[in-house]
């Protein structure tokens, strides 16, 4: 038909112009088709739909969910943004927090959630998470929040993470298992303001690139296993309020230019292995409230520029190798609540300035070289709750003075040189939990005063040469678990009213010159673990109330003059682990009972009067590591059943009245040490079997009928 048509040139010239337009439609359409279509090959657009893909992800590798909550709250029928620790945001409503703390869960974390484009805070604290963490979460540039700590997290960190986290405010890793280095990538992180990389194993150097985060205000990287020196670029973070870098294995000095952090509140090194001395610009930190910097190798006296710290609450230097004297200076430090600096090498007296320090609670310089006298200031520091300043060369009496401490409830002086008697005045201390006073040359008798103490817990004054009396008073402390009155000069008998001592778990009065009988009030005692009241004057018999101490582990009754039989209610207590009752007078036969005590490791009864065989029982003992019988008048064949004593290592049995042949069987006894059988009435042939005895160092045979050469049998 368009053949017919006409064809005029007005009429081509229009057929033309609309092929051009056309053609032109079809190039632009073709051209912006190819265009439009690009993004969508070269890049994901994420949505809503995206961020519930990313969340099923993470609850598909989700082994154990405890309160199965997850389970029942992310549901694909329900919008993710009614998802419970789900937050989304108002405008374009996306996934913009993520918080599933403290619900136990068991799970790997999935690399989907850096889809979450949205993702400003993450939170998975306190779960057990486990595995890597996926690179994918570089891709999380609006994250503020990455909160991890407390799980089983492992492997290397990827340094790409933090390659683009611009507005990353707080990164918790502590508590996981990562290990080795800290990704110097951290740097590029700079809004960051709080960083616990803590209590994981992380490896080498903390990067000197750190010192690029000059928003930081926290800093803990404690706990791991980092080396090499403490860059002195963290003098750079001059917002920082807290550093915590102890428990690694840092080395090299401490940086003069932390002395430039003017707003550091808290400065913790403690447990490395820093050398040199402290420098002096620590004394430049006006703002700082504690230090801890002890368990290090570092040297040199202690600064006086640490007067200058006036807010300083805690001062921590223990167990290094300072030396010199306590700077008079720190007595300017009027907010000291605790102070620690014992386990040095320091010298010279107690300044006279630390009872300035009247917020002071806790006053620890033990085990130094210290001198003089307790300076009587202290008594005016009636904050003060604990003082340790034995193991020195403190020389003079106790002050009085301490008595004004009304809040005091641990009182350590032990292993000095002080002298005089025990201030009754202690007696006031009525909070008074501990207290330690042996190892002096303390005099005079024990105060009825101490009877007062109604909270004492521990009352120790051994190692002195105290007299008289223990007062009766003393069974008034009805909360005290541990008295250690030994080797003293103390006389007179043990009192009654020690059976009051309802709570009372150990009783040394060891090594005094007690007389009498042993009370059988101690019998009421049924909470005592150990008991000592060997090496005194003590008579009559074992009282049987002592079968009542259920939990008694220890019973050491030794070189008194009891007399009487072992009582067999001693077979009951199956929680004792040693027993002496050696060098007395004790008589009669060995109970068959203590083959009841199953967890016995030393039975020691020699020197006595003890007669009869040994019970076969005592082969049941398969604990019994030292037995010693000797010096008795045991009669009988020594039994076979000993040789199921299989951690034996001191077999002991000299000088009585036993017959008949050794047993083979002690060659079964692989761990014996030491053997003594001598002057016996023991016959026939010395056991090959003893050749097995690998580990035998001694074997006393001497004055028997014994037949054979001891050293063709160990050859």
């Amino acid at each position: 038909m368009y053949s017919h048509m006409s064809t005029s040139p007005h009429s081509t010239n229009l057929s033309c112009a609309l092929m051009e337009k056309y053609q032109f439609l079809s190039i632009l359409l073709a051209f912006s088709v190819h265009f439009l279509t690009l993004p969508f090959v070269h890049a994901q657009v994420t949505d809503i739909f995206t961020d519930k893909q990313a969340l099923l992800a993470l609850k598909a590798r989700i082994s154990h969910d405890p309160s199965n909550l997850l389970a029942r709250n992310w549901s694909t029928s329900s919008s993710v943004c009614h998802w419970m620790g789900i937050t989304c945001g108002a405008r374009h409503l996306r996934v913009t927090g993520l918080n599933i703390s403290n619900l136990g869960l068991t799970a790997t974390l999935p690399p989907q959630l850096g889809n979450l484009s949205f993702l400003a805070s993450l939170d998975i604290r306190h779960n057990s998470f486990y595995g890597s963490l996926p690179e994918e979460y570089a891709q999380l540039h609006r994250l503020e929040y990455l909160l991890l700590s407390f799980n089983s997290l492992s492997g290397e960190l990827p340094s790409s993470i933090f390659d683009n986290l611009p507005n990353l405010l707080l990164l918790y890793l502590h508590s996981n298992m990562f290990k080795g280095k800290i990704p110097s990538t951290l740097s590029r992180c700079r809004s960051l303001q709080k960083l616990s990389l803590s209590l994981n194993n992380f490896t080498g150097v903390i990067p000197k690139e750190m010192g690029n985060l000059t928003q930081l205000r926290e800093i803990y990287l404690a706990y791991n296993k980092l080396q090499g020196a403490i860059p002195k670029e963290i003098g750079n973070l001059t917002q920082v309020r807290e550093i915590y870098l102890g428990y690694n294995e840092l080395q090299g000095e401490i940086p003069i230019e932390l002395g430039n952090l003017a707003k550091l509140e808290i400065l913790s090194l403690p447990n490395g292995s820093l050398t040199g001395a402290i420098p002096k610009e620590i004394g430049n930190l006006t703002q700082v409230k504690e230090i801890y910097l002890g368990y290090n190798k570092l040297q040199a006296e202690i600064p006086i520029e640490l007067g200058n710290l006036a807010k300083l609450e805690i001062l921590s230097l223990l167990n290094g190798n300072f030396t010199g004297a306590i700077p008079k200076e720190i007595g300017n430090l009027t907010q000291l609540r605790e102070i620690y600096l014992g386990y040095n090498e320091l010298q010279g007296e107690i300044p006279i300035e630390l009872g300035n320090l009247a917020k002071l609670e806790i006053l620890s310089l033990p085990n130094g070289s210290l001198t003089g006298a307790i300076p009587k200031g202290i008594g005016n520091l009636t904050q003060l709750r604990e003082i340790y300043l034995g193991y020195n060369e403190l020389q003079g009496e106790i002050p009085i003075e301490l008595g004004n401490l009304a809040k005091l409830e641990i009182l350590s002086l032990p292993n000095g040189n002080l002298t005089g008697a025990i201030p009754k005045e202690i007696g006031n201390l009525t909070q008074l939990r501990e207290i330690y006073l042996g190892y002096n040359k303390l005099q005079g008798e024990i105060p009825i005063e101490l009877g007062n103490l109604a909270k004492l817990e521990i009352l120790s004054l051994p190692n002195g040469n105290l007299t008289g009396a223990i007062p009766k008073e003393i069974g008034n402390l009805t909360q005290v678990k541990e008295i250690y009155l030994g080797y003293n000069k103390l006389q007179a008998e043990i009192p009654i009213e020690l059976g009051n001592l309802a709570k009372l778990e150990i009783l040394s009065l060891l090594n005094g010159n007690f007389t009498g009988a042993i009370p059988k009030e101690i019998g009421n005692l049924t909470q005592l673990k150990e008991i000592y009241l060997g090496y005194n004057e003590l008579q009559g018999e074992i009282p049987i109330e002592l079968g009542n101490l259920a939990k008694l582990e220890i019973l050491s009754l030794p070189n008194g003059s009891l007399t009487g039989a072992i009582p067999k209610g001693i077979g009951n207590l199956t929680q004792l682990i040693e027993i002496y009752l050696g060098y007395n007078e004790l008589q009669g036969e060995i109970p068959i009972e203590l083959g009841n005590l199953a967890k016995l490791e030393i039975l020691s009864l020699p020197n006595g009067n003890l007669t009869g065989a040994i019970p076969k029982e005592i082969g049941n003992l398969t604990q019994l590591r030292e037995i010693y019988l000797g010096y008795n008048k045991l009669q009988g064949e020594i039994p076979i059943e000993l040789g199921n004593l299989a951690k034996l290592v001191i077999l002991s049995l000299p000088n009585g009245n036993l017959t008949g042949a050794i047993p083979k069987e002690i060659g079964n006894l692989t761990q014996l040490r030491e053997i003594y059988l001598g002057y016996n009435k023991l016959q026939g042939e010395i056991p090959r079997e003893l050749g097995n005895l690998a580990k035998l160092e001694t074997l006393s045979l001497q004055n028997c009928n014994l037949a054979g050469e001891i050293l063709s049998v160990l050859n």
